[in-house]
């Protein structure tokens, strides 16, 4: 099953959050635990990830947080992804090439297929800014860079826990 991973599902909610906050006004991992549910070491792990990447600040100390360090509209889903899982991969082996160690390679007839369905994917989540997320706008047109006429709401339904 091809999906994102909790660090970058935990990325994309908090660099969300940052966004809608003042410039300058810190987030801490504290505050995403408890507002989201996260683990806070795992959230501590993201933010980290997002730091050394350059799309966030850390400022240390007892006031210290995290801010976001580029413009939500400059920010692509590639480039978080990339930041904190490494690069997307439909399949491994279009990534290691001739190092890949798979069985099935000598055999394998879906390979470029794979590597153009993985291609279009990247050139998806390219289009695809924090500040459509924040918008809940989503670009509809995958061939090319949509016009802000092409796209389309996504409605996301949250569960209560009825415990």
């Amino acid at each position: 099953m091809l999906k994102l991973s909790k660090k970058v599902e935990y990325a994309l909610i908090s660099m969300c959050y940052m966004a809608k906050r003042d410039k300058g006004q810190l987030t801490t991992t504290r505050e995403l635990s408890e507002n989201f549910n996260f683990s806070q070491e795992l959230i501590g792990k993201v933010l980290q990830s997002l730091t050394k990447n350059g799309f966030v600040t850390s400022v240390q100390g007892v006031k210290g947080g995290y801010e976001l360090a580029q413009e939500p509209e400059s920010i692509n889903i590639t480039g978080v992804i990339n930041a904190v899982d490494g690069p997307v991969r439909v399949v491994s082996c279009i990534e290691e090439g001739e190092d890949c160690t798979c069985e099935q390679l000598s055999f394998c007839n879906i390979r470029n297929p794979m590597e153009t369905i993985q291609l279009k994917l990247i050139h998806f989540f390219d289009t695809i800014t924090l500040q459509d997320l924040q918008s809940n706008q989503i670009p509809f047109e995958v061939t090319s860079t949509p016009d802000k006429g092409d796209s389309i709401p996504v409605n996301f339904v949250r569960q209560l826990n009825k415990n």
